[in-house]
């Protein structure tokens, strides 16, 4: 009987990850996991991105077939230690896995046929040189990833590798041809003939390098080229409920600037930004009304209804957090936590604007932010969320504030008072809903990887003589 590894170690800012949480994720979430793990594997195998908590060992993700789809799973590379108590056996080497799915012939009449119509199609445009079909069935991974199906180079845009895929391709062989074609500046596209309604995996881990793209040289593809005289391919968008409506493009439509591979238009970044933004959509125009505010007014405590119904909707321990702070203090938690959330935001705002703006107490002008969190800082009430104000400052580009020796003082001595809240704690889980750029290790990571992390989130090596 198989164990499942339970909790995987991944590097920071990621940290552990549950395999409960790994099963939550949305597809495009654990996919980008899945890719990542692969690169890391092909361009640093000493340094794994992810470990099994026991063992130690590196580990992947797996996607097991199952009535309801694919389901992630943390499983061990083949070279893992086989006493730990989740490992589950030996895998399937690259070589053998190969040789398993082609059965000793890696290329077809279609296959071949497509290769050699794209390259003829690629040889009509006059800007094309260096046109090549290799058969790419070579001794070792290494060497085939390094000659793809079809090769040209097109003046003005570059240079591009063409991987006709009809069988599943392999996680592996994927990483192990981005990482190649990436280093020497070559925009690789996987090319498809057809999609099915039920993905295998390998076609969905091209599409995750896509960035939610798939290519295709169908029959409607083939038609454009005859008629434009130049290549053409059928495109596929992802949408939230499928594909949109396919598009013919040609090479001169195609993204490349992202340096990880080409699309027609990113479908992931935007999404995954657009998640991060929404939990502070109803929080923007309320702060914008006016500042300092007094939330012990029960007209501004009011006036902020909407941003906690919004925070709530998200993070539903909110209402017991409030009766039970009701029970331990004797006062109402809403307007303490929209205090504790604008300490939180006037940082997010002074990090984005670079100039210090608070929405709590009454400071202005340079020095204003630290001023604010001093004060706030020595309050009884306020002790217990200097782990979360300092993690919130080393998250953004006012991270230099933490050299502030006035600043570094308030927080030792909170933390000497009081027992700091910590992940998994309700004020913790909104900030981590409200700043996932920050908070949220796993979201974090991704935008990082592509290159997308907010300006204000990126933490800033200035030291606090040179702020000063």
């Amino acid at each position: 009987m198989q164990r499942t590894i339970e909790i995987a170690d991944f590097e920071l800012p990621r940290g552990a990850i549950t395999i409960e949480q790994l099963m939550g994720m949305e597809n495009a979430a654990w996919e980008h996991l899945r890719a990542e793990i692969n690169l890391r594997r092909k361009s640093a195998p000493d340094q794994p991105l992810a470990r099994c908590r026991l063992c130690k060992c590196p580990v992947y993700i797996r996607a097991q077939s199952t009535r309801d789809g694919l389901m992630p799973l943390f499983a061990h590379f083949s070279d893992a230690d086989p006493h730990c108590p989740w490992y589950s056996g030996i895998n399937l080497i690259p070589d053998d896995a190969r040789a398993a799915q082609y059965k000793g012939h890696q290329e077809c009449a279609l296959h071949r046929w497509m290769c050699d119509t794209i390259a003829h199609f690629l040889g009509q445009d006059p800007r094309a040189s260096g046109i090549a079909v290799d058969h790419y069935l070579k001794p070792a991974i290494e060497d085939r990833g390094r000659f793809p199906d079809v090769f040209a180079q097109i003046a003005g845009l570059g240079k591009f590798a063409f991987e006709v895929q009809l069988a599943k391709p392999f996680a592996f062989e994927i990483a192990a041809r981005h990482q190649h074609y990436r280093s020497e500046d070559v925009a690789l596209i996987w090319v498809f003939r057809n999609l099915d309604a039920q993905l295998p995996q390998g076609f969905r881990d091209v599409i995750t390098m896509q960035r939610g793209n798939a290519f295709l040289f169908d029959d409607a593809a083939f038609r454009a080229s005859v008629d434009s005289g130049r290549l053409m391919l059928t495109a596929y968008l992802e949408s939230e409920k499928g594909w949109l409506k396919p598009r013919l493009v040609s090479l001169d439509d195609l993204d490349r600037r992202n340096g990880r591979s080409v699309f027609v238009e990113d479908r992931r970044t935007d999404k995954l930004l657009d998640y991060c933004k929404a939990g502070r959509v109803k929080w923007l125009p309320l702060l914008e009304a006016g500042a300092p505010f007094d939330f012990d007014d029960r007209k501004v405590e009011d006036s902020f209804g909407p941003a906690w119904d919004s925070i709530r909707a998200f993070i539903s321990q909110l209402s017991g957090w409030k009766d039970s702070w009701w029970r331990q203090f004797e006062t109402r938690g809403r307007p303490h936590f929209f205090d504790v959330m604008s300490m939180l935001f006037s940082i997010q705002s002074s990090a984005e604007t670079g100039s210090d703006r608070v929405f709590v107490t009454r400071y202005k002008n340079d020095g204003a932010l630290v001023a604010m969190l001093n004060a706030r800082l020595s309050g009884a009430m306020n002790m217990r969320y200097a782990d979360l104000i300092e993690t919130m400052l080393a998250g953004t580009s006012r991270s230099y504030e933490l050299d502030r020796p006035s600043l570094r003082t308030a927080l030792a001595n909170a933390r000497q008072q009081v027992q700091q809240i910590a992940p998994g704690h309700p004020l913790w889980a909104s900030a981590g809903r409200l700043f996932p750029e920050v908070f949220d290790g796993v979201r974090r990571a991704e935008l990082t990887d592509l290159g997308q992390l907010p300006t204000w989130a990126i933490a800033s090596k200035i030291s606090t003589s040179e702020a000063t």
